[in-house]
């Protein structure tokens, strides 16, 4: 089976964050799928379908744990694998179906990357912490209240619910420091959390665990854009640049553009570089 690594959010090799894409999963279970991202190790595998309608495509995406219905770096990757592989222009428009949604991304390419960008749509924002279970989450977080920004704690979701976790110092402290952190999260309706330093524009993210931290993450890049919207922490109708991976050694840059009409959202772009490490078979 053939298989192509790529870096997302980069624009030189071995940097950024790695996504392997598989090609033609139709003969694949979902435990096969699972047990080949468990074998590539990476925080996220996409699995494509060999049935590709003109610019329309079927996916599925697998951490190492569990199938997602929706993430940012491996969609991006993958519009980039389809424009190299498919693409007769310079710039293309893709359709990705994924298990609950449908997802819209623009690639053009350039001498040296691809670059890609997603549609995360309207976010929707699900609830506000209150003080009592914000002081919850900063003890789950190796965080205290001197570290926070003056602005609440959200969960808000472009198509994976996030908890925003807004700071403004303390950043290299924050960990997942308790075993049922999942748990906590659910009680919120929250798949994961982003622990944002809302003065350097960077941000942490890991498995539920603790135990892998993600490099660079587009499906909270949406929702963190959507947040410093709404509490007017960037300019309107202009790019922002999310900074992730510089702990673990693999310093990233997540674009985000917030489109609005009458101050409302209507759209939150996603866009990153891409570029192809190697090609793959397994025997």
């Amino acid at each position: 089976m053939k298989c192509k690594l790529v870096d997302v959010f980069a624009k030189e090799r071995l940097s950024g964050n790695g996504l392997t894409i598989f090609y033609d999963y139709d003969w694949l279970s979902a435990q096969e799928m699972l047990s080949l991202t468990q074998e590539m190790r990476q925080f996220e595998s996409i699995f494509i379908s060999k049935k590709i309608n003109s610019s329309s495509v079927r996916a599925r995406i697998f951490t190492v744990e569990e199938e997602l219905d929706f993430a940012g770096h491996p969609i991006i990757g993958l519009a980039a694998h389809l424009h190299d592989e498919h693409g007769t222009r310079n710039s293309h428009d893709w359709n990705i179906e994924l298990n609950k949604k449908s997802v819209h991304v623009k690639t053009e390419v350039t001498e040296k990357y691809f670059k890609a960008s997603m549609d995360q749509g309207r976010p929707k924002f699900l609830k506000t912490l209150n003080s009592d279970e914000t002081e919850k989450v900063l003890h789950a977080l190796n965080l205290h209240k001197g570290n926070l920004s003056n602005h609440p704690l959200e969960v808000i979701t472009t198509g994976l619910p996030y908890l925003i976790v807004p700071i403004s110092n303390g950043l290299e402290n924050a960990k997942i420091s308790i075993a049922n952190f999942e748990s906590l999260l659910e009680s919120f309706h929250a798949k994961f959390v982003y622990v944002f330093d809302i003065n350097q524009f960077e941000g942490r993210t890991w498995d539920n665990d603790g135990s892998v931290e993600d490099i660079a993450t587009g499906s909270a890049a949406g929702p963190t854009a959507a947040y410093l919207h709404k509490h007017k922490l960037c300019i309107p109708d202009k790019s922002i640049t999310i900074s992730q991976g510089r702990f673990v050694g693999r310093p990233s840059e997540i674009e985000a553009y917030v489109q609005t009409q009458d101050d409302d959202i209507t759209n939150i772009w996603v866009s990153g570089s891409v570029i192809k490490v190697a090609d793959i078979s397994f025997i």
